[in-house]
C-alpha cells in the first residue's frame, strides 16, 4: 500500500484550495504587488491574513499569502506567497521549486518562509 501511495501523484481534487498553475500564480504575485503598495498607505488591513490560496501542483505544498511586516508594524510589511507549513530553509530546499524568504535589515538572517520559484521564460506571453 505505501509503495503504492509513493509511486502516484496526489489527487488535488481532495483539495479545497484550486490547484495553481504557474500562470495563476503570477497573476496572484501581480495581485499581491498591487496590495502591497497600499501597506504604508495605512488603509490596508492585515487581518486577513494568513490566508490559504491553492496548491502547488509541481510538489502538491499548499500556497498561503502571509502578511510579513518588520521594524514599524504593520506600517513597514508586505504580503508574501509562499508555502505554508515549510518551516526551515533545508524544508524549502527540499520542495525543489521554493527559494526561501530571509528578512530584511534591521533584522537579518531570519527565516520567514518558502517561496515559489517561477520560471518566467516559460510564461505564455500575457495581453494587456
Amino acid at each position: 500500500m505505501f509503495l503504492l501511495l509513493g509511486c502516484t501523484t496526489p489527487d488535488f481534487r481532495t483539495f479545497s484550495d484550486p490547484v495553481m498553475s504557474t500562470e495563476a500564480m503570477q497573476v496572484e504575485l501581480e495581485l499581491l504587488h498591487e496590495i502591497n503598495l497600499t501597506v504604508k498607505n495605512g488603509d490596508f488591513d492585515h487581518s486577513a491574513y494568513p490566508m490559504s490560496v491553492g496548491v502547488d501542483p509541481r510538489n502538491g505544498k499548499m500556497l498561503v499569502e502571509k502578511f510579513i511586516c518588520w521594524d514599524a508594524c504593520p506600517d513597514v510589511g508586505m504580503v508574501f506567497l509562499l508555502y505554508g507549513s515549510v518551516e526551515t530553509e533545508e524544508a524549502c530546499a527540499a520542495t525543489m521549486v521554493g527559494s526561501p524568504l530571509i528578512s530584511p535589515e534591521p533584522i537579518p538572517g531570519q527565516y520567514w518562509g518558502c517561496r515559489p520559484i517561477i520560471d518566467w521564460l516559460k510564461l505564455p506571453a500575457r495581453t494587456p
